[in-house]
């Protein structure tokens, strides 16, 4: 069998002020035709797991493009347009017995509603109605026109987010199983008009999340079904019909999915109060980490966290903790190029006087102005060493390390998903090494910073605030929760 494969993910934020063009895809990952399989074969991400089947079947794999924009604002038409393109003139005009696209499905984009849906329609249009399954972050946006382009669609099962591998592998192999058995797939949806934070969201702790995931894999052991997966979509992509969706894949078999489907989604919608989060101030955060023996305490300013599509330039942290008159040491790490230039005219061992931050989001004060000295200047070539891009090689674009007085600084040219400390470690810093650090991530820091005394989520201004309703919401329709709340589930779908 000859199948089609490739991937365009991206996870977009309509809070922000940023716009996302093709050099996002560049920094993190792209690859196109041959080079996809010989730079993804044994690798970690989606591609990656859906290759392993692929190779295992003795399939022939007709490679298209693989790349990931990691999370930001609108991506501009012009980029969205040559990312579709080129996945197109990959595909060319070949025949082929079944496609396998790895999406994050939570793409934003200028002069679309979705961007998945386009991209999957215009590969529909080339490939007629050869078996066509995707795999998608567990964040995605799902919806009628993406599950009726679709034969199957599959999600990542945890959160944070560990097997992307594992979720390429198993849409992979519904695909292969469509193909050989010649049986078709059958999609089923419902979904909740229903918004979590992620960062109450996770499935490995006691959270509505982890129940779900449980109910889910059970409901796998069914015969007939195939796959379940739970998609609450990034509530920092509004959407006119943003919620949690559930998705089943089935057989044909059985006689009521939908039944089997609505224990776990209204088991789902009467938890939603333990969805709300725990937050606290930067104030509360140095008072109690003050009483902590023991470095790093943890900060995580969630609300600029890239991995949320925000900008990563905020220096509101910087600034409250500079008035507060803190003797600690502090770690943090901000976007800006400007500073990153002057830095590097000035040299290694140089003091200068900047202004840093809040430059691309400025709605919430605006840059600091700060004495440092250049400490190094590090290129921003780093590793992820886990989730979603786990391998990946990526780059914060050229770097430099500033201090100034007990605050040290991380400023970078661009900004780039963070997983865990692989960007401070690549600029040669080493955490352990301060009080309090500051994380722009709103969920993997609990996992990959367990082995610090302390963790504290910051309840700080931003494109990816974990409070929902602080954000701004203009276009999701109403009822929803939070906002909204009913006895009874509030339904999209």
């Amino acid at each position: 069998m000859k199948i089609a494969v490739g991937g365009i993910l991206f996870e977009g934020n309509t809070f922000t002020l940023s716009k996302t063009t093709i050099q996002a895809f560049h920094d993190t990952y792209y690859f196109e035709g041959g080079d996809m399989l010989s730079s993804l074969r044994g690798g970690e991400v989606e591609v990656s797991g859906a290759l392993s089947v692929f190779d295992a079947a003795g399939a022939e794999v007709h490679p298209l493009i693989a790349t990931h924009g990691g999370a930001g604002g609108m991506v501009t038409r012009e980029c969205f347009e040559e990312l579709k393109e080129r996945l197109l003139a990959q595909l060319g005009q070949a025949s082929v017995d079944g496609v396998y696209l790895a999406l994050h499905g939570a793409m934003i984009c200028e002069q679309t509603d979705n961007a998945e849906v386009e991209l999957l329609q215009a590969v529909r249009d080339r490939t007629g109605a050869v078996p066509l399954v995707i795999s998608c972050d567990l964040h995605a946006h799902i919806t009628p026109a993406m599950v009726e382009l679709c034969d199957a669609i599959v999600g990542y099962q945890h959160y944070p987010h560990d097997d992307a591998f594992e979720t390429g592998a198993r849409a992979a192999g519904l695909l292969i199983s469509t193909i050989s058995k010649a049986t078709p797939l059958k999609l089923h949806m419902t979904k909740l008009a229903m918004l979590v934070s992620p960062t109450m969201a996770g499935t490995r702790n006691n959270t509505p999340m982890r129940e779900a995931y449980k109910a889910s894999r059970a409901l796998e052991a069914l015969p007939g079904v195939l796959s379940v997966s739970y998609f609450p979509s990034t509530p920092w992509a509004e959407r006119k019909d943003g919620g949690t969706a559930f998705v089943m894949v089935s057989d044909g078999s059985l006689d009521s999915p939908e039944t089997l489907l609505s224990k776990v989604v209204t088991d789902l919608w009467k938890a939603r109060d333990r969805f709300e989060v725990q937050l606290v101030t930067l104030d509360e955060a140095l008072e109690g980490g003050r009483a902590v023996a023991g470095k790093p305490v943890v900060l995580s300013e969630m609300s600029d966290a890239v991995g949320a599509g925000a900008a990563g330039d905020s220096a509101y942290v910087l600034d409250q903790y500079l008035s507060s008159g803190a003797k600690e040491s502090l770690l943090v790490q901000i976007v800006d190029s400007d500073v990153v230039e002057q830095a590097k005219s000035q040299g290694v061992g140089a003091f200068i006087e900047c202004r840093i931050g809040n430059k691309i989001e400025n709605r919430h004060g605006g840059p600091v102005t700060l004495s440092a000295q250049v400490i190094s200047m590090p290129d921003g070539r780093f590793t992820y060493k886990g989730g979603p891009m786990a391998g990946a090689r990526s780059t914060v674009g050229h770097a430099a390390v500033l201090r100034s007085g007990n605050v040290t600084i991380l400023v970078t040219s661009r900004s780039a998903y963070e997983y865990a400390d692989e960007q401070y470690a690549a600029a040669g810093i080493d955490i352990r090494g301060f009080k309090f650090v500051v994380v722009k991530n709103p969920m993997n820091y609990r996992q990959a910073y367990s082995w610090a005394p302390r963790l504290y989520a910051l309840d700080t201004p931003g494109a990816g605030r974990a409070d929902l309703q602080k954000l701004n919401w203009t276009i999701c329709a109403r009822p929803f929760y939070p906002l909204d709340d009913s006895e009874e589930p509030l339904y999209r779908y």
